[in-house]
């Protein structure tokens, strides 16, 4: 097997994977379902293809290309929600690092920064909430527990980003909610990245355990 059908396998198996997971979302499956199945994705081989074992890496690509068409509007939705979250956490994420400069240099006139990172940081958490909630299903309780803490995380990110932003269209008062709520986004969004992570990667992603 030469470099090109390595590569061209590899991400098959990988995307392979991912779309076993995120339809084991939908499925309402446990971490234990959703591990076992997107193992078996990446340790399938090109010969227990179902309908044709000799196929080219070019023909299976055709095919997983087909197998992941779009089905519905909904479909679509949840599959833009892995896009969406990275502007939440960069802003809110900023937000908090303007803030600490202004607290230091109160001369520097970063409120506005502040709050246009903030109300853009909010905008982003209740896009991304929402596009989450199409793709995990739309349910109030998971089997799998990383996926239910995902979900309502995620969800209380996006309520705590409209305070934030409520609070900071005032600059002149309640300075210190506002920092705390900054303080309060910025760690959840760090841990709601690392459970992104341990529902798409695999659990011990980052192998610190």
């Amino acid at each position: 097997m030469n470099k090109r059908r390595l590569l061209v396998f590899t991400i098959l198996f990988a995307w392979s994977a991912v779309a076993c997971a995120h339809e084991g979302h939908k499925e309402d499956k446990t971490d234990a379902e959703l591990i076992a199945e997107s193992v078996a994705a990446e340790h399938r081989g090109p010969d227990e293809h179902a309908d044709a074992p000799s196929l080219s890496a070019e023909e299976v690509l055709q095919q997983r290309i087909e197998a992941n068409r779009l089905q519905s509007a909904d479909n679509l939705l949840g599959r833009l929600h892995p896009v969406a979250v990275h502007f939440p956490i960069a802003l809110f994420l900023m937000a908090l690092i303007a803030e600490v400069i202004l607290m230091r240099r109160p001369a520097a006139g970063m409120e506005t920064t502040v709050r246009l990172l903030t109300a853009g940081g909010a905008a982003g958490a209740v896009v991304s909430a929402l596009l989450g909630w199409y793709a995990a299903g739309w349910r109030l309780s998971d089997r799998s527990e990383t996926l239910g803490l995902h979900r309502w995380l995620g969800t209380a990110i996006a309520l705590l980003g409209v305070a934030a932003w409520w609070t900071a269209r005032d600059p002149r008062q309640n300075r210190w909610i506002l920092r705390s709520l900054l303080t309060l986004l910025a760690a959840a969004v760090i841990f709601q990245g690392y459970l992104g992570g341990e529902l798409s990667d695999g659990p011990n992603h980052l192998g610190l355990r």
